[in-house]
């Protein structure tokens, strides 16, 4: 799974931090994933971004409407 977590993180930092909604969620990190061309689950992509949260790279919460949702991104991740 490295290269889907550069690709996980390239996904993620095509956002600008701090993100104008504060928010950006498991699913529209997968689709954009996808439309990259990139051959991957969601399931995978959450993982990756667990892995991220537990290294402290994001902030990321469980929202009972949108599963998984990246609130923060460390500065150094998207440099």
């Amino acid at each position: 799974m490295p290269g889907l977590r550069e690709d996980v993180i390239a996904a993620n930092c095509a956002e600008e931090w701090p993100h104008p909604d504060h928010e950006v969620n498991s699913t529209t990190i997968y689709e954009r994933l996808k439309r990259g061309g990139v051959n991957t689950s969601k399931v995978e992509v959450e993982q990756v971004l667990d892995h991220l949260k537990e290294q402290r790279d994001i902030t990321l919460v469980v929202d009972p409407r949108s599963g998984l949702v990246v609130q923060d991104v460390d500065q150094g991740l998207c440099t």
